[in-house]
């Protein structure tokens, strides 16, 4: 993999049954089970303040929920932006 300088890349496995592989499994498999799978129905964290830098942030999802296809990606403004919008499922850091 060729990496850009000044770019970020970083993944995890998220396992849900048990909830495993990924550094919030529990709180993110919680999540997209309340939005039956769907990241972009994971409600938004009330009273999150982001900076209102533009730092784009791409955020990208592949797999299967409950058998059904699962394919993600979205532009955020910011991390903080996509942190407030898709909770724990792309919260890889500690």
């Amino acid at each position: 993999m060729e990496v850009t300088p000044g770019t970020d890349t970083r993944g995890a496995v998220l396992l849900c049954d048990p909830p495993q592989g990924h550094p919030h499994a529990a709180q993110a498999c919680a999540e997209l089970a309340a939005a039956e799978g769907d990241i972009g129905r994971i409600p938004a964290t009330p009273g999150a303040l982001c900076p209102m830098i533009y730092a784009p942030v791409t955020a990208a999802a592949r797999g299967e929920w409950n058998g059904r296809p699962v394919n993600y990606t979205h532009t955020f403004a910011n991390s903080c932006v996509m942190g407030a919008a898709t909770g724990a499922v792309f919260a890889l850091g500690e």
